[in-house]
């Protein structure tokens, strides 16, 4: 990812019903990095939309992405810590 690309995810971001909101960049994330988080909530937000279905005909592939979910979860405590949960 470059540094035109990451800003572009960080521009475009808006939090998603459901998920922690992580409009405030933390200091000891790069832009990258950040938006690479960023990227991923918005991926594992899509993939919710299609929860029903998934579990129906594609389980695994929805454990896969619960998985990625608790990843991504672990990440926003170290970084966020609690001021998600406000």
């Amino acid at each position: 990812m470059t540094k035109k690309e990451a800003d572009k995810i960080i521009e475009k971001y808006k939090p998603h019903k459901g998920f922690f909101d992580l409009s405030m960049q933390p200091q000891e994330l790069s832009n990258i990095e950040y938006a690479k988080i960023l990227e991923t909530q918005n991926f594992l937000a899509r993939m919710n939309k299609d929860k029903e279905y998934m579990l129906e005909f594609d389980p695994m592939q929805w454990d896969k992405l619960k998985e990625a979910s608790v990843k991504l979860q672990r990440i926003i405590f170290d970084y966020w810590g609690d001021s998600v949960l406000n």
